[in-house]
């Protein structure tokens, strides 16, 4: 008697369900390293959605305004998967082989050379003059020919002011660069350093706020001034932990679906974290221009079948990061011999794998 009463406890304990502390304890922590910025907010959906949870990982994160401290993190070991835009990666990577792209999964072409209203003329003002897309570049970029320019440290910067200055056919020697932090540097602008600042969204709207106009765009610039964006690690924790990549993007897929299709619930969750994050003061508003036309997330289905692994696509991975590659190697001196594509970026590989 006594046998088939523990016999049924055992069975009533073990059909119990899991307590939210238990099945919490039970979820992977992975430390993670993230940007305040609109194309990796979706990871903040992920986790409020609990998509992530249900992949059975729990993000420990850490927020950096660049790449580079992030990948020194990574090397270092304080993170383990990393949030990031392409060109870093590669410019990192000839230093750092044991990196690796895991995935490319968003598009960000919200660059912009900002100026003051009263002293510069944008794009769209040389446009309704009568220019052409192309003399409209050429006479915006212009202006900056011997002026100073706020730029933050990050990689992903350069070919922005590199790309505009092509087009008025000056070199970065006609500019004198002020490296400073996006926050800091926005600040400094707002109270009269220099005559042009670029950035990206969170700053390059709260200069819009102030007042401040976009003398030129990643959307008119092209080339240079657009970014894919990923999940970086290493390659010992991609061999040791792959089911902790493939679960992070199954949630990512899902969080992308899910703002497809529900944007009015979506959006708020991501500006939330944007401004808690940045102090960036974004607006729903706000984020539905932005992800408009300024950061694309393709679906699973689109990427498949249009995106990063069409060959004919404008977005194709290799054609990108190839030119990153010979940019880098041209324009700043960059050693390109460790850099091996096939190796760094297995992402091709991994993407099969994750359909949500």
């Amino acid at each position: 008697m006594k046998i088939r009463l523990l016999f049924v406890l055992f069975l009533v304990v073990a059909l119990v369900p899991m307590t939210a502390a238990n099945a919490q304890g039970e979820l992977k922590t992975v430390k993670f390293g993230n940007l305040p910025y609109l194309d990796y907010a979706p990871w903040a959906l992920a986790e409020e959605l609990g998509y992530l949870a249900e992949e059975g990982i729990k993000l420990e994160t850490s927020m950096f305004e660049v790449e580079q401290p992030m990948v020194e993190a990574l090397i270092g070991g304080s993170i383990e998967v990393g949030a990031g835009a392409d060109t870093p990666f590669i410019i990192l990577s000839a230093a750092a082989p044991e990196l690796r792209l895991v995935s490319i999964h968003s598009i960000f072409t919200g660059y912009s050379i900002m100026g003051r209203p009263d002293e510069v003329k944008t794009y769209e003002q040389f446009v309704e003059e009568g220019m052409s897309h192309e003399e409209a570049l050429a006479a915006a970029a212009a202006q900056l020919d011997g002026k100073t320019i706020i730029l933050p440290g990050g990689a992903s910067f350069t070919p922005v002011l590199d790309t505009a200055l092509q087009y008025a056919g000056l070199t970065r020697d006609a500019v004198t660069i002020i490296d400073m932090d996006p926050a800091e540097g926005a600040a400094a602008f707002i109270q009269g350093t220099a005559d042009f600042y670029s950035d990206g969204l969170p700053m390059r709207f709260r200069l819009e706020q102030e007042g401040m106009v976009n003398v030129l765009t990643g959307v008119q610039l092209a080339g240079g001034a657009m970014d894919l964006a990923g999940l970086y690690t290493t390659a010992s924790y991609l061999e040791d932990n792959p089911e902790v990549i493939e679960g992070m993007l199954r949630a990512w897929y899902r969080a992308i679906d899910y703002l497809k299709a529900n944007p009015e619930e979506a959006i708020p969750i991501m500006v939330n974290w944007i401004n808690d994050k940045s102090g960036a003061g974004f607006t729903v508003e706000d984020a539905q221009r932005f992800l408009t036309d300024l950061v694309l997330f393709p679906t699973y289905q689109e990427i498949a079948e249009e995106y990063f692994y069409n060959e004919e696509s404008p977005f194709f991975w290799r054609t990108r990061l190839q030119f990153v590659v010979d940019y880098f190697g041209e324009a700043e001196g960059l050693d390109t011999e460790a850099i091996d594509l096939d190796v760094l970026v297995p992402a091709p590989e991994i993407f099969p794998r994750v359909a949500p």
